[in-house]
């Protein structure tokens, strides 16, 4: 801990004092113990000593016995940093004054020779505080020195009492507060900081606030934390992730946000646990951590939207898928066409037995189902742009309902959509309609041709969160099936290429919206999460 530093008064012509510290408090009582030795060695030693005590010897002995307590006192406060150091500070000050003062006048006065001494003491003491407070000691130390030759001179008479040299060091103890507040100072100042101060000043404020800039223009977030965990910076990025924008710092870490504070403590307790996503509780947003320790106990943060790392890699994904599909459509579509030609040429041959014609039956359903596969990993290549846009939610089910029944032939009742007016999302319109074409022809497929009711339905979840469901009454779905139904070339129904719920998962997250199918007593429900107009901003 350091003393503050003083404001200058209007006698400071602007310059600050230095700030005293512990290290200077040290400095002091090592000068103060090492007079105290001298002042013992010279009256021990010598027998016949006429200056020191000469006036009181036992009044001499009991003042630097005391004198020596308090200096030892001194570093033991110093050490234990109680009281604080500005406290300290000025209490050692008056303990100067007061017990050089005793020694002087046990000694003889101003005539001991122990004048000086105030001197040394008051040019250290006002090179640490301002002059107001510099007068303040001078006057004090006069007043002092002054008290003494006054009891002298009524004890002892008027003999023993010198006030011409007393007024001399009075003086003198106000010239030396004030060469050491003003001119001297000022000197120093002008010799040590003064070519460079100016352009410090600048490259240091222009560092700053390039650094500044730099931080909060950052895609990723960045948090600052000290070693004990308490909030020192936050950039816009990280304020927007963690749901933070008007907090105030410095915050507990815990406070801004315990989410990340949880994630810390176990990243801390196990290395390989800092690099997994965590999810904020207010916004439901996933956030991937990477911990960055920094010296003296800090931890730099750096915070990034999970999902949009996702998303980059699933861009990444269907760009290697798109090239496939080039290369499947190049070398399995035209064979395949010409495979398909050649068996609607054989069927229609006027010579051809029933046996042939169901095996031609077999091969013609395979070649259609194998196109169709094609058709669908083409469909991933092609889907690699996104073109977000706010749409009202109950408007566009409304549509696609009434779409769907008139396209199939399905009476009213078969597909219903109702929903929470006035509800907004954001997503790509084509990419939406898919997905619930997708999921309502499953619905119909799955149920092998029986009747099934399909509804459709929105919600908000939470405030800035859009969620649509899609039920129906048929068969269901195993659990064991629901485990895998999102992956890759996995059906449930024989004609089916597993490829549609694979599609409609990437195509959710690149909306950056998420799709689940629930469990439920009957039938199937699947619902979708859809990204705000915030969290699609951020």
């Amino acid at each position: 801990m350091s003393l503050p530093t003083v404001l200058p008064d209007a006698h400071d012509r602007g310059i600050s004092p230095p700030v005293a510290d512990w290290f200077a408090l040290r400095l002091f009582g090592q000068y103060r113990l090492l007079m105290l030795v001298a002042l013992a060695a010279a009256y021990y030693a010598s027998s016949d000593q006429s200056t020191l005590g000469g006036r009181d010897g036992e009044l001499f002995e009991v003042a630097h016995l005391g004198y020596t307590v308090f200096a030892l006192g001194a570093f033991l406060m110093m050490r234990l940093r109680r009281p604080r150091a500005e406290t300290q500070f000025h209490l050692q000050s008056y303990a100067d004054i007061l017990f050089v003062a005793l020694l002087a006048y046990a000694s003889g006065g101003v005539q001991s020779g122990l004048g000086p001494w105030l001197l040394v003491n008051m040019a250290l003491l006002t090179h640490f505080t301002t002059l107001r407070h510099a007068f303040l000691f001078a006057s004090i130390a006069s007043l002092v020195i002054l008290a003494g030759e006054v009891v002298a001179r009524l004890r002892i008479g008027t003999a023993a009492a010198d006030f011409e040299h007393t007024a001399l060091l009075g003086g003198l103890l106000f010239v030396i507060a004030w060469l050491m507040s003003v001119p001297v100072r000022q000197l120093v100042a002008r010799q040590m900081t003064e070519p460079t101060a100016g352009r410090a000043r600048l490259d240091v404020r222009q560092i700053s606030e390039l650094n500044e800039e730099i931080v909060r223009e950052l895609d990723s977030g960045v948090v600052v934390v000290n070693a004990h965990r308490e909030v020192l910076l936050v950039n816009d990025t990280a304020r927007t992730l963690l749901a933070a924008e008007f907090t105030a710092l410095p915050l507990a870490l815990g406070k801004l946000s315990p989410s990340l504070a949880t994630s810390l403590r176990e990243a801390e307790q196990s290395p390989t646990l800092g690099t997994r996503p965590f999810t904020i509780d207010t916004t439901g947003q996933s956030v991937l951590p990477q911990y960055i320790s920094l010296s003296a106990g800090g931890m730099l943060i750096k915070l990034d939207d999970h999902a949009h790392i996702r998303q980059q890699f699933q861009q990444l994904k269907l760009a290697s898928l798109g090239r496939l599909s080039a290369s499947i459509a190049h070398e399995i579509r035209n064979p395949l066409g010409a495979i398909s030609h050649a068996v609607q040429l054989i069927e229609e041959s006027p010579t051809l037995d029933a046996r042939d014609a169901e095996l031609l039956s077999i091969a013609r359903r395979h070649t259609v189902r194998i196109d169709r596969i094609v058709n669908d990993v083409l469909q991933l290549s092609n889907r690699q742009q996104v073109r977000t846009a706010p749409i009202s939610v109950p408007a566009l089910l409304a549509q696609f309902a009434e779409r769907f029944r008139s396209e199939n032939a399905l009476p009213p009742e078969a597909l219903v959509s109702e929903g929470e007016p006035g509800l907004v999302a954001v997503f790509d319109p084509g990419h939406l309609d898919q997905v619930l074409w997708n999921l309502c022809t499953n619905a119909r497929l799955h149920n092998d041709g029986r009747d099934v009711h399909i509804a459709l339905g929105c919600h908000a979840e939470r405030p800035g969160v859009a969620v649509i469901e899609v039920s129906d009454d048929g068969a269901g779905i195993a659990d064991i099936d629901r485990e895998r139904l999102f992956e890759p070339f996995y059906s449930t129904h024989h004609n089916g290429s597993g490829l549609g719920l694979y599609i409609i998962r990437e195509l959710c997250e690149l909306n950056r919206a998420e799709i689940e199918c629930l469990p439920v007593e009957r039938g199937a429900r699947f619902r979708i999460t859809l990204a705000s107009a915030g969290r699609m901003a951020a």
